[in-house]
């Protein structure tokens, strides 16, 4: 039964959004709109439908989960907008089959676009093949299915594959299917990198990617990209940022005393407490290393960027040394060569070098005789005045 507050009945085709908000909107809102232009009444004269000169309407009803599915107001393929009071859904778009009959309509549900089901409870559906199927799931785009409570499907060809709690976005890179492998887990495909920016004019962040093109931070053949430079090549390496140009106050380092510090700074093997006993791992504590050197922010970690410095200026320490010995063993080398010279220069005769050498003693000892006589002497004046 319709009351006509109208001769001339124009309706026009209302957008989604007024659409949902009529659905959404308390029974007693038409109570304060005054431009009814058609209202459509039940047996019990309850006003079921109202729809209003400015274009908005309302589609009321009485929820009752219809249980047997004979309240559906259609069922099977074709094209339609229909609200299902009975079990509060919603659905729009088409079907080529039985996607929207009673049975596959949750509580609560909405499907809209085409070959769309939301058959659980608060299921959500939107695109092209997509199935939103466990409670509270939610599917969006083309040929996904949300099959895990409260899990999320999205893209092109994501499964969330019975894992509750799980996220699955799908690139449209390839037709096949990526499927969460665990509850409560974020799962991506992205062949084209991700990105997370930090900033809001994009100049910080981290990209993820397949080393294929360059980063937006200007790093090629990476893995890992961040904007402070740092990245994880394709081949494994994390390289730190040591541009010149990021630093400052510059100050030079007693290579020698850093060799001091190592000499003393404990290093142990041991296990991180979140390991098991078979993983060990070597070097000092933070605590120490912070205690000798003083670089980094605090004394719970260390820098790799430190750590490297001071084992290369130790190393270099090391250098040196070696480097100095090495010019003394050359000059003892040169020393004793002419020794073994002077022997030969001698005839051969290896008495004559002996002796030789017995009667240059012999002059040494002599020499230091003198000296110490000379000092006992010297002392024994003092004494004396």
């Amino acid at each position: 039964m319709f009351d006509k507050k109208s001769v001339k009945l124009s309706l026009r085709r209302p957008t989604l959004n007024v659409l949902l908000c009529a659905l959404l909107a308390p029974v007693g809102v038409y109570a304060q709109k005054t431009d009814t232009l058609l209202v459509g009444r039940d047996a019990a004269q309850n006003k079921n439908m109202i729809v209003f000169q400015d274009g908005a309407f309302l589609l009321g009803g009485e929820y009752n989960g219809d249980g047997s599915g004979v309240d559906v107001p259609v069922e099977g393929a074709g094209t339609r907008l229909m609200w299902y009071p009975k079990k509060g859904a919603f659905r729009g778009g088409g079907v080529n089959s039985t996607q929207w009959d009673a049975a596959n309509i949750g509580d609560y549900s909405v499907a809209i676009g085409q070959d769309v089901r939301a058959s659980a409870s608060n299921a959500t559906a939107f695109g092209l093949r997509t199935t939103a199927a466990q409670q509270s799931s939610f599917a969006v785009g083309e040929n996904n299915v949300a099959s895990g409570a409260a899990s999320v499907a999205m893209g092109y060809h994501a499964h969330t594959n019975a894992r509750q709690g799980s996220f699955v976005f799908a690139d449209r890179s390839s037709v096949d299917t990526i499927r969460a492998g665990v509850n409560h887990s974020a799962n991506w495909r992205t062949s084209g990198g991700f990105r997370i920016f930090t900033s809001s004019n994009l100049s910080t962040g981290v990209t993820l990617q397949s080393g294929a093109s360059v980063s937006n931070w200007g790093q090629s053949n990476a893995v890992i990209s961040t904007s402070t430079g740092a990245y994880l090549s394709t081949s494994g390496v994390w390289t730190s940022v040591s541009d010149v140009n990021r630093k400052h106050r510059f100050q030079p380092v007693s290579t020698e005393d850093v060799l001091e510090k190592l000499r003393k700074l404990p290093i142990t093997s041991w296990s991180y407490k979140t390991e098991t006993d078979n993983i060990r791992h070597i070097g000092p504590m933070a605590q120490d290393f912070y205690a000798a050197f003083g670089l980094g922010n605090d004394n719970r970690g260390i820098g790799t960027v430190d750590a490297d410095g001071v084992a290369l200026a130790g190393i270099k320490a090391l250098e040196e040394r070696t480097r100095h010995l090495a010019t003394e063993l050359e000059s003892l080398k040169a020393d004793n060569a002419a020794l073994r010279q002077q022997l030969n220069d001698n005839g051969g005769n290896s008495w004559m070098g002996f002796a030789g050498i017995g009667l240059l003693v012999l002059a040494l000892g002599g020499g230091l005789m003198l000296v110490w006589h000379r000092l006992l002497s010297g002392r024994s004046r003092v004494f004396q005045a």
